[in-house]
């Protein structure tokens, strides 16, 4: 699949058919979220994949409205490293939720090409999270992420609401307010 069209089809996919994810397409969608740009090659990022049904359904107890997690073969657990992130983002935020941000689309991007739908959940409480994978301080959750072949008969995956148009998002030169 070309750049683009992966951009303009990636959607949040909530329902899955019950086939599971080839190792090889699994493992190339991870190694683009390793891929992702970060400040000073940091890659305050880690990943947990969870592929035990119990253990799904664990981590979905842990996300509110998380019980279409338990139909995604795969969930991926995004993770960010404080201390590899130190730099300040405007001198406000740290930015390893901004880094791992961008490794989470790098593989949301790469799970379209792959023909697979993913959709990242940011409702969780972290924990339970923290406590069922043993995360110790400086260890954040900072998604969820399910991982499959998306249900065409869900008329939810695929389709968007609208998109805002360039000209109301983009200004040159001056501040859009």
């Amino acid at each position: 699949m070309e750049l683009h069209e992966a951009i303009r089809s990636v959607r949040p996919c909530r329902s899955f058919l019950p086939r599971p994810v080839p190792a090889d397409a699994l493992r190339r969608v991870i190694d683009s979220a390793r891929l992702a740009a970060t400040g000073s090659d940091q890659q305050p990022w880690r990943f947990i994949v969870v592929q035990d049904e119990e253990r799904k359904r664990k981590v979905a107890q842990a996300v509110t409205r998380g019980g279409f997690l338990n139909l995604a073969p795969v969930l991926v657990v995004a993770l960010g490293v404080e201390e590899a992130a130190p730099a300040l983002v405007g001198g406000y935020m740290m930015s390893y939720p901004l880094e791992v941000a961008a490794s989470i689309q790098n593989l949301a991007l790469t799970a379209a090409a792959e023909g697979l739908g993913a959709c990242w959940c940011t409702d969780f409480r972290e924990q339970k999270l923290r406590e069922l994978f043993h995360l110790p301080e400086g260890i954040r959750v900072v998604g969820v992420i399910p991982l499959g072949y998306p249900d065409p008969a869900t008329p939810t995956n695929g389709s968007s609401p609208g998109r805002m148009g360039f000209s109301e998002i983009v200004s040159f030169e001056s501040s859009p307010w």
